[in-house]
């Protein structure tokens, strides 16, 4: 029986992101006596700091869909748009994005959402989200002159960035921009286009949504750290780069699922210069698992409130 490429490349994903995962571990075991040597102090109340900051990047989040959605002349209350987000988002875990899509139509279409538009909104989340990270690194992580040997990738990155954010940009303002760009995306993956003339206040109070989101999730990041430690090794307006640098990359890497391994490693190489690398290991995990157990939560809610509404 012939293996699909998809099969195929779902494998290698799985493999990449335990390849990662194994080099981190065993560099964190060979560094134990050096990581609890580390000044740990578990402070539950940044913790839970944290915890209700992330809750309100979820909930930003939302909102920023639903605005997406307002432009295409529908409008979803904000406990079904809830919903909608955080149930189908358990399909990023699952190599491709197709899932997470799938989720979102079925969800969607029970209130009234046509299948092509909630394709739409999926691709114009992806449009506007990464553009909105990418724009604040520069004002937070500067010149990623801490990564010493690593100047190069860094100058790299930041080449990648500018060019992502300026062609986001053309598309922004140019009449009609958005939904050339949008369908241009749905022809790639053979979906019908769809009309989509926002208003440019629609259009900025969307990207300024997720530029809020990136700046909450940073910020939670921040308190977890300090949650952690005695010193946090990091800035606020640090940890709120590392964070989105991290995201993003791991993000983009579409072979492993949701982003495993490249998002540790991108972490821990943003952290390493001020507490050495087994420790910015550590956290990458602890900030991995912390995460994890978050959107388990925000799922199991908004399922909780989608069998209430049934």
């Amino acid at each position: 029986m012939a293996i699909s490429k998809k099969t195929v490349k779902n494998i290698l994903g799985w493999i990449l992101a335990l390849a990662i995962i194994y080099f981190l571990a065993r560099y964190i075991v060979n560094h134990w006596d050096e990581i609890t040597s580390q000044h740990w102090d578990f402070r539950w109340s940044y913790l839970a700091l944290a915890g209700l900051i992330l809750f309100a990047a979820f909930l930003a989040l939302t909102q920023a869909w639903r605005v997406i959605i307002k432009g295409f002349q529908y409008n979803v209350v904000f406990g079904d748009a809830f919903r909608i987000m955080f149930l189908s988002q358990l399909g990023r875990y699952i190599p491709g994005k197709i899932w997470q899509v799938i989720g979102m139509v079925g969800l969607a279409r029970e209130v009234g959402l046509p299948a092509p538009v909630t394709l739409a909104s999926f691709v114009l989340n992806e449009i506007y989200f990464l553009p909105a990270g990418f724009i604040l690194l520069p004002f937070t992580l500067g010149n990623l002159g801490a990564l010493e040997k690593n100047q190069s990738i860094g100058q790299a990155f930041y080449i990648v960035a500018a060019v992502i954010v300026v062609v986001f940009l053309i598309f922004f303002f140019l009449p009609g921009g958005l939904n050339r760009l949008m369908n241009f995306a749905l022809k790639l993956i053979k979906k019908e286009p769809v009309s989509y003339s926002p208003t440019i206040t629609n259009r900025l109070t969307i990207f300024g949504w997720y530029v809020v989101c990136w700046i909450l999730f940073g910020v939670a990041f921040h308190f977890f750290l300090k949650g952690l430690l005695a010193e946090s090794p990091v800035t606020l307006v640090y940890a709120i780069g590392a964070y989105a640098a991290s995201y993003i990359i791991g993000y983009l890497s579409f072979i492993t699922p949701g982003g495993l391994g490249f998002r540790e490693a991108v972490l821990t190489a943003l952290l390493a210069p001020f507490g050495g690398t087994a420790l910015a290991a550590s956290l990458a995990f602890a900030n991995r698992i912390w995460l994890t157990v978050a959107e388990a939560i925000i799922s199991l809610l908004a399922l909780a409130t989608y069998k209430m509404k049934k």
